[in-house]
């Protein structure tokens, strides 16, 4: 067990050693889907992960333990109040206000303008024959859905998309020095005044966007502004880090399986199965932590009240008590209620709206894949995987998309 122990602490602090996560995987789970640390308690196990996830002892603000929330900047103190990182009442308070702009119907009216902003940003991508997937589609297209939802003014959203950034920066380096966290602080001011701006402009023309309801409950006094800011800060984060990596990991897992690119074409609604399948395999947010504030039963062993538990979604998605031959790519599995969304109070509010735009974008690679040959240069061994241990995309995916009757002439490289 000391091996193990080992092995999985050097899979988390060093980037090197996550060259094969899914052979580490298979030994937790085998042998210890529940792992003691020390202080920290790694989960690996599906079954034991929803435990924790739904047991009232434990809480996903650090400082119930005694430890300190990461950053210093004035992003950092409004990341720290954004949903997922709120617990119990204040949670559920804060979830129902959410709740609206994440509807059926909601959805339903921003689901037209994914499809045109898909097209707009991948047709010209595509006839270009090459482009870097992350950079020219994963980053913009989260984007502009968190734009949708807020109905940010067209001419605006280049800005927005700076801003955006600001927040995915701040999130990946929580522990940036004083003359960087003042340059953050300035950027972020400036940010603070674009939104201020928005709510005085809903206020007086209120719409059925999610600033115009966040306007509304800040003047019955259902939230304060902070609360209202870091709403808007948690859309762009979430876009950033985990769509952002999940549309990179789906399309992935469609040039590795040629097949995948064929259903999609041939069987469009198969698409968001597609996405979710490769949401399971590739697991773009790795894993999360909960405070343990009372001893917690999990596993045959017991979680001490004061410890952290680090709960491995990458793991447990893999787990085969859950998912039979799970290391298998297949989008008709029977259990598709994987992990990569989270699970119970904190199960991702925008889990429909990821799967409705991986969808969308799957389904417009796969057409496009009728005139054009789709491929990347890259391999398994060459891909340049994120370095952040929570977030686990590709930092880059160059797209080859040369017409097949070039690619036939022999044109195509992969």
């Amino acid at each position: 067990m000391d091996s193990l122990r080992h092995e999985l602490a050097r899979f988390i602090q060093s980037p090197a050693a996550r060259h094969d996560p899914p052979g580490l995987y298979r030994k937790l789970l085998d042998s210890a889907p529940v792992l003691d640390l020390g202080r920290v308690h790694v989960v690996s196990g599906y079954e034991e992960i929803v435990t924790v996830l739904m047991h009232p002892g434990t809480m996903v603000d650090p400082s119930a333990v005694g430890l300190a929330r990461s950053g210093s900047s004035a992003l950092g103190s409004v990341v720290a109040r954004m949903l997922p990182l709120r617990d119990g009442s204040d949670h559920s308070r804060l979830k129902r206000l959410a709740t609206a702009a994440f509807s059926a119907r909601r959805l339903d009216v921003i689901k037209r303008q994914i499809t045109d902003t898909t097209q707009q940003l991948l047709t010209p991508l595509l006839a270009s024959g090459s482009f870097d997937l992350v950079a020219d589609l994963a980053v913009p297209l989260p984007v502009a859905v968190s734009c949708a939802i807020l109905d940010v003014p067209e001419q605006d959203r280049g800005r927005v998309t700076g801003w955006a950034g600001l927040v995915a920066r701040s999130l990946l380096d929580p522990f940036a020095d004083e003359a960087a966290t003042a340059a953050l602080d300035a950027e972020f001011a400036e940010f603070r005044d674009y939104v201020e701006e928005l709510c005085a402009q809903r206020a007086a023309r209120p719409g059925d966007d999610l600033i115009s309801r966040l306007t509304v409950a800040r003047a019955e006094g259902r939230i304060d502004s902070e609360d209202l800011l870091a709403f808007v800060v948690m859309l762009f984060a979430n876009g950033l880090e985990t769509l952002t990596s999940g549309l990179a990991v789906a399309v992935w897992q469609l040039l590795q399986r040629p097949e995948l690119l064929e259903l999609c074409r041939l069987d469009p609604e198969s698409a968001e199965a597609v996405f979710d399948e490769s949401q399971r395999l590739g697991s773009p947010v790795r894993a999360s932590a909960r405070a343990v504030t009372r001893d917690v039963p999990v596993g045959g062993t017991v979680l001490p009240a004061g410890s952290v538990a680090l709960l491995l979604y990458a793991a447990a998605n893999r787990d085969p008590r859950r998912f039979p031959d799970p290391d298998r790519f297949d989008s008709a599995r029977a259990e598709r209620r994987h992990l990569a969304f989270g699970h119970g109070p904190h199960h991702c509010l925008g889990a429909p709206l990821s799967l409705m735009v991986g969808g969308t974008v799957l389904r417009t690679l796969a057409a496009a894949g009728a005139e054009r040959e789709l491929s990347t240069p890259l391999t398994e061994a060459t891909a340049p995987w994120s370095e952040q241990f929570v977030f686990g995309g590709l930092r880059e995916l160059p797209i080859l998309s040369p017409p097949r009757a070039l690619a036939g002439a022999g044109v195509r490289a992969a």
